[in-house]
C-alpha cells in the first residue's frame, strides 16, 4: 500500500470510529485493523490519536470551509446566497454523516473544542460582517444577526445529528432524498421569513396620549 493511500485509508477508518464511538472510545488498534495497516503506520503518519483526530477534522473543515466562503462571496443578492448556503451546507452534512456527531460531541466540552472553534470563527464572522452590511436592522434586537446565524446553524447541523431521533419522532427516513428536499425547502422558507421580517418597515408605535384622549371624549365629562 503506497504511503499516501496508507494514509488516506488511515483517516476514512478514523472518521468512521470517531464517528460511531467518539474520541475517548476509539482506539488507535481498532483503526489499524479497520484500515488495514499496522498500528506503526498510524505513528509514522501522526504523532498520536488526538494528532489523527485534528487530522480528521481538518480535512473536513478544509473542504466545508471552502465551499460556505465561496458560497458568501460570489456575485449575486443575499437572499440567493441563503438559498445556496443551505444547499450547500445540508448537502455536505448528508454525505458526510460522521462529521456532524463528532463536532457536537466536541463541542459539548471536548479535549478537542479549540480545534473546532478556530475553524468556525472565521466563516461565522464572515457571514456575520455580510448579513450586518446589507441589513443594518440586524445589528442589534431580536432579529440579531448572530441569533439568526446561530439558529440556522443549530437547524441545519443538529438535524442530521439527531436524524436517528428524527426517524422515530416522524416515522420516515429523514436522510432520504425525498425528506432532504422537504427539509431544504422549509430551511429556505425560514430564512424567507427572517429576511423579510429584517427589510419590513417597524410598525408605528402607540401614542397613549392620543389613546387616553378618545377614552375620555367616548366617556363623557363626567
Amino acid at each position: 500500500m503506497k504511503a499516501t493511500n496508507a494514509r488516506d485509508e488511515i483517516l476514512s477508518a478514523a472518521d468512521r470510529l470517531f464517528g460511531e464511538q467518539g474520541f475517548e472510545n476509539a482506539s488507535t488498534r481498532h483503526i489499524a485493523e479497520l484500515s488495514g495497516v499496522n498500528k506503526a503506520l498510524i505513528h509514522y503518519h501522526f504523532k498520536n490519536k488526538d494528532a489523527l483526530f485534528e487530522a480528521v477534522l481538518d480535512r473536513y473543515y478544509q473542504r466545508l470551509n471552502t465551499l460556505l466562503l465561496e458560497t458568501l462571496t460570489r456575485p449575486g443578492n443575499l437572499r440567493d446566497r441563503l438559498h445556496r448556503l443551505i444547499e450547500v451546507y445540508s448537502s455536505f452534512l448528508a454525505e458526510n454523516h460522521n462529521f456532524s456527531r463528532i463536532v457536537q460531541r466536541e463541542s459539548a466540552g471536548g479535549r478537542h473544542f479549540d480545534r473546532i472553534r478556530d475553524h468556525l470563527v472565521p466563516t461565522f464572522k464572515a457571514a456575520l460582517e455580510m448579513m450586518q452590511k446589507e441589513f443594518p436592522n440586524s445589528r442589534g434586537g431580536d432579529l440579531a444577526a448572530y441569533q439568526l446565524l446561530i439558529s440556522f446553524y443549530g437547524m441545519i447541523i443538529g438535524y442530521f445529528t439527531f436524524s436517528d431521533m428524527v426517524a422515530h419522532l416522524v416515522g420516515r427516513d429523514p436522510l432520504s432524498a425525498e425528506e432532504l428536499s422537504a427539509r431544504g425547502r422549509h430551511l429556505k422558507r425560514m430564512a424567507d421569513i427572517a429576511l423579510d421580517a429584517l427589510v419590513a418597515p417597524a410598525a408605528p408605535a402607540d401614542t397613549p396620549h392620543l389613546v387616553n384622549k378618545d377614552r375620555k371624549v367616548k366617556g363623557g365629562s363626567t
